[in-house]
């Protein structure tokens, strides 16, 4: 992570008062890079999205105390049962539409419906499926997240695989097959069987609603490009360097909970 980025990520804790000195910038691979995503993308909501309330929480959903540590998950996990050590997320939640309530996490198992579990860097659950999993034991959200952010925090030239990697997440875990023949759902949990969204008939059709991409220190080859694009999902190059590039992420995000009714 760049200096830059680290100050900023720092001064955007202070802002939702949670501990910004010391040791906040998480020392794994590629954590500082999800740890400022996630926290631009809360930010974001927060400086220019009046009608949302932006909320961090503790692993029992509770609010953050001020002062408190925001804790990411240290390594890929399922949503943890309701703890106040579990990992933090933030809560999203429209001020007039009360069914409007949304998790943004970071390092999340996604369950696809191969039955594989896929790590997501940064993702949103909508706040009724990760509040069923969290007390009910913990487990994994099923479906296509509304927002899926992978975050690459390498130079150089990001492959071609790299996308096919992440496209191949998607095509698992999209619902164009319902869990149940009399559902019509994008994302669901087994606890209780809350479900939420709508089904599309088509997988492109699912891809376009959402924030999906994939985030770079470096740049990407050029025929990755050509295959994202076609898929929506988006590349976001030079983010340290380039403010355009993390600044388109924040626009799709913000025109992302603008449409999620549609969902």
């Amino acid at each position: 992570m760049s200096a830059t980025a680290e100050a900023e990520l720092r001064q955007m804790l202070r802002d939702f008062r949670a501990a910004h000195l010391g040791a906040v910038t998480p020392t794994g691979e590629g954590k500082a890079l999800e740890a400022w995503v996630l926290m631009k993308l809360a930010h974001t909501v927060w400086q220019s999205m009046p009608a949302w309330r932006v909320t961090l929480c503790r692993g029992d959903g509770s609010s953050l105390p001020p002062g408190a540590t925001f804790d990411l998950p240290s390594q890929r996990s399922r949503i943890q049962p309701a703890s106040p050590t579990a990992p933090s997320y933030v809560l999203l939640e429209h001020t007039t539409y009360e069914d409007r309530r949304l998790e943004l996490r970071g390092s999340v198992q996604w369950k696809g419906r191969s039955g594989a579990k896929h790590e997501i860097d940064v993702s949103v659950v909508p706040a009724d499926i990760g509040e069923a999993i969290r007390d009910n034991g913990g487990g994994y959200p099923h479906g296509l997240p509304i927002v899926a952010i992978e975050c690459k925090d390498k130079g150089g030239f990001g492959p071609l695989d790299e996308t096919r990697q992440t496209l191949a997440r998607m095509y698992d875990l999209v619902l164009v097959t319902q869990p149940v023949s009399t559902w019509s759902c994008r994302i669901y949990e087994t606890a209780t069987n809350t479900n939420w969204g709508n089904k599309s008939s088509r997988y492109i059709s699912f891809f376009q609603k959402g924030t999906f991409g994939i985030v770079r220190a470096g740049g990407f080859q050029s025929g990755a490009g050509t295959l994202a694009a076609h898929y929506s999902i988006e590349h976001f190059s030079d983010v340290y360097a380039a403010t355009s590039a993390i600044n388109v992420l924040l626009a799709s995000f913000r025109r992302t909970l603008a449409r999620i009714s549609e969902f």
